[in-house]
């Protein structure tokens, strides 16, 4: 079955800064890691910089602290995260796209490459159809394994995670009345499953991609309506 989809990108999309930088301040804050875990994040964030590192690899590093631990705890902290830190930074003209995409009847998904287990209380939050990213394991018992499951939810593969979603659906994605918002050139082989194609106030690297691509609208989120 044919469905309108709004897809959208988070960090940088949706909210100013990276959710994940974000998180690991609020998590030490709430002692619910340590500085030698900030310690590690930071060495593991420069490692990837570097490309000594894969993404998947590097957050597996940075979010080494949550092995062992019960998820249902860091789920009681994810509300309060998305309520405190994430809700705030909000671009007011990314929650009006919102708005319009849910008053219109469309299916909304948020596809992220930042760890679901804090990201998933805003599918509530803002009234999302689902919310799809980098899911970290859990053992039999709910613990954190310190292992991601399947692929870091970047470029390629966020189609590859959309698909699954619509295959667990059944439904598929309605080209010609579907849009997608990202800000970085890791979104575009999601900005290419949608007629409708927004480049969120793009950077230096994802202009230069633009260049090469028809169809892709420019908006600038960040300035305020």
């Amino acid at each position: 079955m044919l469905k309108t989809f709004a897809l959208f990108d988070f960090d940088g999309t949706m909210i100013r800064g990276d959710s994940i930088l974000l998180f690991m301040r609020y998590a030490w804050q709430k002692k619910l890691c340590g500085t030698f875990d900030l310690l590690r994040f930071a060495a593991a964030g420069g490692l990837f910089t570097l490309r000594l590192l894969s993404p998947k690899r590097a957050k597996e590093l940075g979010l080494r602290f949550l092995k062992g631990r019960n998820r249902a705890a860091y789920t009681r902290a994810a509300e309060s995260f998305c309520e405190t830190v994430l809700k705030p930074r909000l671009y007011p003209r990314a929650m009006e796209a919102l708005r319009k995409h849910r008053e219109a009847g469309d299916e909304v998904l948020l596809i992220s490459a930042s760890p679901t287990f804090y990201l998933e209380p805003l599918k509530q939050m803002l009234n999302l159809t689902e919310v799809l990213g980098t899911d970290m394991e859990t053992d039999t018992s709910g613990r954190f394994t310190g292992r991601i499951v399947g692929l870091n939810c970047r470029g390629d593969e966020k189609p590859q995670r959309l698909q699954t979603y619509l295959n667990e659906a059944g439904a598929q994605l309605d080209f010609e009345t579907s849009s997608a918002y990202g800000d970085s050139r890791h979104d575009l082989p999601m900005l290419k499953l949608c007629r409708h194609a927004y480049a969120v106030s793009p950077g230096k690297k994802m202009q230069k991609k633009l260049k090469a691509l028809d169809g892709v609208t420019v908006v600038n989120w960040k300035e305020r309506p």
